[in-house]
């Protein structure tokens, strides 16, 4: 599949629609690196992107001195096992997501340990690797089909509702008290992505 979607990624580079003749170089431009992580599940934070940028582009500054602005399959493979975390976001993620921004807002300890819809959304669009509101929309529309937020997200939500209901994560509500925590698996790539802008809006 990595061998696919690396060759994929040359022809891409060279423009899906060319009626040129195809060259296959054997190397891919390090522009086309955030695609070709993420068609391989794995979705860095903006912040990554640019340190995979970096590492990969010094990657041959000892043999030739120089920057490099492609990379060839092997590198890939590497920078991509160095760089890909070993497990998901899961669960633990997002309670420990919302137990910090509870701590931020005290008001929040009212509500049970659960977190405003209004407190969520300015966390999401003003804190860490912030969100637009158009990309914001965009993972609302991916993950639940709907653009609004005030359709999609109730006044008041725990970290295991927002967990299974907009993340899509399996098994979290039936379980929320059960000592064994059962691994949550992510419906779909948008939800990896709207996880991580959870997590690094408390970093």
């Amino acid at each position: 599949e990595i061998v696919d979607y690396f060759y994929y990624a040359q022809l891409r580079a060279q423009g899906e629609d060319t009626k040129l003749p195809r060259q296959i170089t054997g190397v891919v431009p390090l522009a086309e690196l955030p695609n070709l992580v993420r068609a391989l599940g794995f979705y860095p934070s903006e912040k990554d992107v640019e340190y995979m940028m970096l590492e990969a582009s010094h990657m041959k500054v000892l043999q030739t001195g120089q920057l490099v602005h492609d990379i060839d399959f092997d590198d890939f493979v590497r920078l991509y096992v160095n760089h890909r975390p070993v497990f998901g976001v899961g669960r633990e993620h997002i309670e420990e997501a919302f137990k910090a921004l509870n701590l931020m807002n005290e008001g929040e300890d009212e509500l049970g340990g659960k977190l405003s819809r209004e407190h969520l959304l300015y966390s999401l669009e003003n804190l860490g690797e912030a969100l637009s509101r158009e990309d914001l929309e965009k993972c609302l529309k991916a993950l639940t089909g709907k653009l609004e937020a005030d359709e999609v997200l109730p006044d008041t939500l725990s970290a295991g509702e927002f967990a299974e209901t907009i993340l899509g994560f399996e098994d979290v509500i039936a379980d929320e008290d059960a000592t064994d925590v059962n691994t949550s698996t992510l419906a779909s790539g948008a939800a990896d992505e709207a996880a991580a802008a959870v997590g690094m809006t408390t970093s």
